[in-house]
């Protein structure tokens, strides 16, 4: 019998390949003190960042769009100059600039502890860390994949910088770290590589193993063959419209364009703070309505939903200037950032306005982590009063999505981003590989919760949609349309697998499917109902 090992899979396809393991990094030396005195090591410490900032501008520039944008918020990190001011407060006690700087980001790690949206950063800020004393030491920290043939690499996980040196003989990837959200998943995800990640022992398997990567099935399972492969779910293409509106998930002018190549209706989620990562100072509404316009326009026919901006925990904008927080995700961040900086709230709204105007386009827009009825009011009205468009909010927050009735007449629509909401709704670490199954969208939990958002919003007479990453997949999308919302918004690549789906589908199916699903009680009973009402079709 094949020796199974499970984990979450990321993508619908599977691969069968040798594993090549990644040896771990070359150990950095042990912190010591030094007598250089505090200007030469400080001056190694600039020369170090620098080094480490040009390098991943370097892979940033030849890497996909996915893994730029991750790089700008990583270069942010690392350039931080309380984060630099922490370690020479290390280096005036004597230590050196790599032992300094390691103090440092191991203190900013314990202030962020704990929080569960920033602990992926506090890893990407760990493995910056690393590299920086790399730099000074002269140690060698890449990843020294093969060129050809084909691999399954093996990891503890893989950092952005990590991903942006796979070579075209990574052809699956696995980690014993990681969650469903993490950057491997993310990047792997965007680049169409089979990968499942969290997969305990996964380092003891044999280099030269080989083993079938089965994301569709959550696993990896040793010496078997392709044909064993978990098979996804496929929709015929009918022809006949979508049961529901399937829109798409966008973040740049990249993204509008390649959204608009697809049967998208418009466009469910705009991430506007992608467009803030890398500005020093607050960008004027004209150059605000400049750049909404050019992205407005490429996107496909259809309304525009647009995401306020969602800085904060993991997202942070430089010209903010937020302070630290000791729990940055139940923190100030989505629209509580109008208790301190009302102005930029407003001036956005301003620029999105003028965009409109400029473009002819249907904009909605949406504030996110919204707790409350008043907030959700308060913002209405300040949308109302600065453009003509739809006002909705994004539903979150376990406390707004029980508060759904009371929206009545208050807000035009709600979208749900089942990351924020699971995470929040699970209290689970997305980081934590042991708590990783509490972020499958199979959950009952969850999947009830939303039952309960569809059902109240119509009522309501309030249209509904779902924003996450769960309404990427086909399936889900189905399940979804059955619930009751009126629409879905996907990842762009996966925006035509998902209409297909959903125009296999009639009502009656979708509603049958969704009451067969509501009656599981664990997320394998859920993901296998599910998948046996849709293979009945």
């Amino acid at each position: 019998m094949s020796q199974v090992l499970s984990g979450l899979g990321v993508g619908l396809n599977a691969v069968v390949a040798e594993v090549f393991q990644v040896a771990p990094a070359a150990a950095l030396p042990a912190w010591a003190k030094s007598a250089a005195g505090v200007e030469a090591e400080s001056t190694a410490l600039k020369t170090a960042i620098a080094s480490v900032a040009a390098d991943l501008a370097r892979l940033g520039s030849a890497a996909d769009e996915t893994t730029a944008e991750i790089f700008e918020a990583l270069t942010y990190l690392l350039e931080d100059e309380s984060l630099f001011d922490m370690a020479v407060a290390h280096m005036d006690e004597g230590w050196s600039a790599g032992a300094a700087y390691g103090m440092a980001v191991n203190e900013f790690a314990e202030m962020l502890a704990g929080d569960a949206a920033f602990e992926e950063r506090i890893a990407d800020l760990q493995d910056l860390s690393k590299r920086v004393q790399a730099s000074i030491a002269g140690i060698h920290v890449g990843l020294d994949l093969p060129q050809t043939g084909a691999y399954v690499i093996v990891g503890e996980d893989f950092s952005p910088a990590d991903t942006a040196q796979f070579t075209p003989a990574v052809v699956g990837v696995i980690t014993v770290k990681g969650g469903p959200t993490s950057h491997t998943a993310i990047i792997c995800r965007s680049r169409s590589i089979p990968a499942v990640v969290s997969v305990a022992h996964a380092d003891e398997i044999q280099a030269g193993t080989s083993v079938l990567v089965d994301p569709v099935g959550d696993r990896i399972v040793i010496g078997a063959s392709l044909d064993e492969a978990t098979k996804p779910l496929e929709f015929a293409n009918t022809g006949r419209d979508p049961l529901v509106e399937v829109r798409a998930n966008i973040g740049s002018l990249d993204d509008a364009e390649a959204a608009a190549k697809t049967g998208a209706v418009g466009v469910g989620l705009f991430r506007t703070e992608l467009l803030y990562l890398n500005e020093s100072s607050q960008p004027s509404i004209e150059r605000q309505r400049d750049l909404y316009a050019s992205i407005l326009a490429a996107a496909p026919a259809g309304p525009i939903t647009v995401r306020t901006i969602d800085a904060g925990s993991d997202k942070p904008v430089p010209f903010l200037n937020m302070p630290e927080e000791e729990n940055p995700a139940l923190g100030v961040r989505g629209y509580r950032l109008i208790q301190d900086h009302r102005s930029f709230i407003e001036d956005q709204l301003k620029g999105l306005e003028a965009a409109r105007v400029a473009t002819g386009r249907e904009i909605w827009v949406m504030a996110p982590m919204i707790a409350t009825v008043q907030e959700a009011a308060e913002f209405a009205a300040l949308a109302r009063s600065l453009g003509s468009f739809k006002v909705g909010i994004m539903v979150e927050t376990p406390s707004i999505a029980a508060l759904i009735p009371d929206l009545e007449g208050v807000v035009d629509f709600v979208s749900v981003g089942t990351n924020d909401l699971s995470q929040y709704l699970f209290a689970a670490d997305r980081m934590n590989p042991s708590l990783g199954a509490l972020l499958n969208p199979w959950q009952p939990g969850l999947i009830r919760t939303l039952e309960r958002i569809a059902s109240q919003a119509k009522a309501a007479g309030i249209y509904s949609s779902v924003c996450g990453e769960s309404a990427s997949d086909p399936a889900f999308a189905v399940l979804l349309a059955g619930l009751g919302f009126s629409s879905v918004s996907a990842s762009r690549s996966q925006v035509d697998a998902v209409r297909a789906a959903l125009s296999a589908v009639d009502e009656s199916q979708a509603v049958a499917l969704a009451k067969s699903v509501l009656a599981a009680k664990s997320a394998e009973d859920t993901k296998s109902a599910a998948v046996a009402a849709l293979s009945a079709l």
